[in-house]
């Protein structure tokens, strides 16, 4: 197994994978790709406030345990 050969098979590999989503949007009406962006930033902002509650919630349990425990 040469090294160079695994790269340029995974180069290769990504390049067609590339080359058929390009085909596909470039098909693609421009309604078609509005609603495609508007739906990608939505599921975006979900994940970043899910994050964040998780973030906030994590921190509130933290600080109860800690204030429930005897020193």
């Amino acid at each position: 197994m040469d090294f160079m050969s695994i790269t340029d098979g995974v180069i290769s590999f990504a390049k067609e994978k590339i080359d058929t989503v390009m085909d596909f949007w470039n098909g693609l009406e421009d309604d078609k790709k509005k609603l495609f962006i508007g739906c990608a930033v939505c599921a975006v902002c979900v994940v970043c406030v899910a994050a964040v509650a998780y973030g906030i919630g994590r921190a509130q349990g933290r600080r109860l345990a800690f204030e429930e425990e005897d020193f």
